[in-house]
């Protein structure tokens, strides 16, 4: 399963801490059936949701980070040819033709200084555009050609993955093609064709994706057959701070709103994956499997079995989940946004067994 190349669609737009394709693959395929209903309350950038489409299951997705949302409905939307797509493009391009001077007012510097102002203009109009229409695909794609400094890309050189400028290494006046006007046209209509150069197929499958946190969902009990799913726990990746460019675009103006509401540090952590689990255990069928993907967390040098201390908290109180099964896989440094920062180098996969009982689904 490791050399499996994973759908086009997984490469829409970078998101810190993603799920490899092959693993979520592995854990839609061996966990869940055809036809059956996934639930991951912590989707990020959608990877496990865009397994369930393609192999056939519903899904319900979930998470407070607004681009998380935008990325996981970008690919569930995705249309099975680039002609819709295009089309929507050309809808929304109708209105650079017309649209208002910009108040430099309302935006910040912060963002002005990562654009051209004509670039900058009109990704501000395409954005109303797609967010307007739902187009949610292009947006996605939109999201994910934004900063960079590949030609391919619209901003002045910055990091592809946390949006800071290159000017040191790029300075303007050694590489001055590298700050003039960017088409986002034309640089759209090619990250469309990447993204469709091999289509899924046509949706079969119910989807649904809530912006809101595990415990907002308010989703019916024994109402889903799996959970797949990768809490984040104590800030060990910040995705609020590490997507602000991304979340400007779509409407959040303040993304330390975001980092308020997730789970806790070790202060706090107990009581937060408490809830979470026990919110789990009572949306899952009876002999359905809970599948969470986690890290150990190291900080200040001292490192913190995450996984131990979820395994002892369901064995302690949540009666109706049992562990079935557990493996560890290394993450390469090639995934890992800060290779020598303090988020996790393993990922360990915990599998737990719903054992209630109960008539109606017995």
């Amino acid at each position: 399963m490791d050399d499996y190349p994973g759908c086009t669609l997984h490469q829409i737009g970078p998101y810190i801490g993603k799920m490899r394709p092959s693993l979520a693959r592995q854990l839609v395929m061996r966990y869940s059936n055809q036809g059956d209903y996934v639930w991951d309350p912590f989707c990020g950038s959608g990877t496990v949701s865009l397994e369930c489409r393609l192999l056939s299951r519903h899904v319900i997705a979930g998470d407070i980070n607004p681009y998380a949302c935008v990325l996981t409905r970008a690919k569930l939307h995705a249309p099975a040819s680039e002609d819709l797509a295009l089309s929507q493009l050309d809808l929304a391009a109708e209105a650079l033709d017309d649209f208002p001077e910009e108040n430099h007012d309302e935006i910040p510097q912060w963002v002005e200084s990562f654009f051209h102002i004509r670039t900058l203009r009109e990704i501000k109009t395409l954005m109303t555009e797609f967010l307007r229409g739902r187009y949610y695909f292009n947006t996605g794609c939109l999201l994910g050609i934004l900063h960079h400094q590949r030609p391919g890309f619209l901003s002045y050189p910055s990091s592809h993955l946390v949006p800071y400028l290159r000017d040191r290494l790029y300075p303007r006046d050694q590489y001055p093609e590298l700050y003039e006007y960017r088409d986002p046209i034309s640089r759209l209509e090619a990250k469309i064709k990447r993204m469709l150069k091999n289509p899924p197929p046509p949706l079969t499958t119910r989807f649904r994706v809530n912006q809101k946190s595990i415990t907002e969902m308010n989703l019916p009990d024994a109402s889903v057959d799996a959970i797949i799913t990768s809490p984040p726990y104590m800030n060990a990746l910040d995705y609020a701070r590490d997507n602000r460019l991304r979340l400007w675009f779509i409407g959040v103006d303040d993304y330390e709103i975001i980092k308020e509401r997730v789970i806790g540090r070790i202060s706090t952590f107990k009581r937060d994956m408490l809830e979470t689990l026990q919110i789990m255990s009572r949306a899952i069928k009876p002999g359905g499997t809970c599948v969470l993907v986690l890290g150990d967390f190291n900080y200040s040098k001292k490192t913190y079995d995450i996984p131990s201390m979820i395994s002892t908290l369901v064995d302690e109180e949540i009666k109706d989940l049992s562990l079935e099964n557990q493996w560890i896989e290394n993450v390469p440094d090639s995934r890992r946004a800060r290779r020598n920062g303090r988020a996790t180098k393993k990922e360990n996969i915990l599998v737990f067994r719903c054992k209630k009982e109960d008539e109606n689904y017995a």
